[in-house]
């Protein structure tokens, strides 16, 4: 669901600072329970099979410690990063509500900006013509500030949740998170600007991949909205080979990005099952040692070929849970999921010059 400006105008930074200090204190305390559990969670005098298993589970409360300090200290350093953010987000909604209101406009929840002020009296048509053009001037100004606005808000939503620690954020876990940076950059991009750099990345992927680059397809997809709550976001058809895409969730950055490196690894899986089964003289190099080399065996190939050979789809009757834990999907939800986690701005930003 977008941010809207009527959302953004209740954001305030000190509660994020107020939380970071929360966990701040927290972590003091479970830092100093773990330290403890540590040194004195078994007497040293202890011998024997009851006392290896009782430093055995001692060592494993230690670790169970340390990973949950770890995920808070993410989560603080998550809130203390987004609350400058949010400080300067305040300040752009304040300039942009005062700008408003000193030249006679009003910003609508929506991010619409509407003037209220009076005609004055024209003398003539150019003076009407000026005095239109400096008040669209204006208008367009003030939109573009609120663009700037909501695409910050968009970095922030990124960076806390990024910082959501691993079993809270579901979403995340499962399919990557966004860089914030990139999430708020996505959000100056046009449409299609945004079609331009799926399609470069989709072609950088799918060459590193050994795959052909598909035909991108906009317009299979088109009829689904977000209000279907088994939204597809894109699919893969070795028959050309072509890629769809829904161009109705262009607004989700992270699962688009998500997408694109899943269907390609589909189009790997395939290339992997083909080279496991070409046939080649001795002297000739084996085309599969490309996939060994990237970590894929035979056996996860055979496994794969198996798994198409009786694919598991919701279309055909398979229950979400039946299509979801099949080989295929683990792997290339996998690969989606690394591939966003691991996309720098840096990358990113390569990648949006290429594509112009």
């Amino acid at each position: 669901m977008a941010i809207t400006f009527g959302q953004v105008k209740t954001w305030k930074a000190a509660p994020l600072g107020d939380a970071g200090d929360g966990l701040k204190a927290d972590l003091r305390l479970l830092e100093t329970s773990r330290d403890e559990l540590e040194a004195n969670g078994v007497a040293k005098s202890w011998t024997g099979a009851a006392a290896d298993a009782a430093r055995g589970h001692r060592d494993s409360l230690v670790k169970d410690l340390s990973s949950h300090i770890t995920a808070k200290q993410e989560m603080q350093k998550a809130l203390y990063s987004a609350e400058p953010e949010v400080e300067a987000i305040e300040r752009l909604v304040q300039g942009i509500l005062d700008r408003a209101k000193t030249q006679e406009f009003t910003v609508g929840d929506d991010g619409s900006v509407t003037s209220t002020a009076t005609p004055p009296t024209f003398h003539n048509r150019y003076e009407a013509e000026e005095w239109g053009t400096s008040r669209q001037t204006i208008a367009e100004e003030l939109a573009d500030e609120i663009e700037k606005a909501l695409a910050k808000a968009v970095g922030v939503d990124a960076i806390l949740t990024r910082g959501l620690p691993t079993g809270i954020n579901e979403q995340g876990d499962e399919y990557g998170t966004i860089d914030p940076a990139i999430a708020e950059e996505w959000e100056t991009l046009t449409v299609e600007q945004r079609k331009a750099v799926l399609a470069e990345m989709v072609r950088k992927i799918a060459a590193d991949s050994g795959v052909d680059m598909p035909t991108i397809d906009w317009t299979d997809l088109e009829n689904d909205t977000w209000d279907d709550n088994s939204i597809t976001y894109g699919y893969w058809s070795d028959d050309g080979p072509k890629m769809a895409l829904n161009p109705n969730v262009l607004d989700d950055p992270g699962q688009l990005i998500n997408t694109v490196a899943h269907e390609v690894r589909h189009g790997r899986q395939h290339e992997a099952i083909d080279d496991m089964n070409d046939w080649q003289f001795w002297w000739e190099d084996d085309p599969f040692d490309e996939h060994k080399a990237d970590g894929i065996t035979e056996q996860q190939a055979e496994e794969w070929e198996d798994n198409f050979d009786d694919y598991k789809s919701t279309d055909n009757g398979a229950t979400f849970d039946e299509y979801y834990n099949q080989p295929v999907e683990v792997d290339a939800r996998n690969s989606g999921r690394d591939y966003l986690n691991n996309l720098t701005k840096e990358e990113f930003d390569k990648i949006l010059a290429e594509s112009r």
